[in-house]
């Protein structure tokens, strides 16, 4: 009688790859849902609005000048200028690491004041 060393795994790999065959070919056919549902579907006027917001660009240079949109505004027409933004807009602050703090607390007064609190401020890492 032959002795055996070692037990052969050759068969059982390919049994084992012809069963991951037949159970990838069924489950790609297999349907999630059974019951057949017609999806709500909304208009695009105030959902898009609302997603496509573009947020709001206030810069302040070296100097202490407010841009809005690489605009030169005074504080006052700064303060004007924020009156025909809503809450809910989104103001993204470039501020120059060399501007004095004034300026920058005068423009937080002015959107405080106007009530737009979703701020993001730009800054770099060192």
């Amino acid at each position: 009688m032959k002795k055996i060393d070692s037990m052969n795994l050759v068969p059982f790999i390919d049994i084992m790859l012809v069963l991951l065959v037949i159970v990838l070919t069924t489950a790609s056919f297999v349907n999630t849902s059974r019951i057949q549902v017609n999806i709500p579907k909304v208009s695009d006027g105030a959902s898009k609005e609302n997603s496509q917001k573009k947020p709001l660009t206030i810069t302040i240079d070296e100097q202490g000048h407010y841009y809005i949109e690489d605009k030169l505004h005074s504080i006052e027409e700064l303060k004007s200028a924020l009156q025909a933004y809503d809450e809910s807009t989104s103001v993204i602050i470039n501020g120059d690491s060399q501007s004095n703090l004034n300026a920058f607390v005068q423009m937080m007064d002015a959107l405080q004041a106007q009530g737009l609190k979703d701020l993001y401020i730009v800054v770099e890492d060192e």
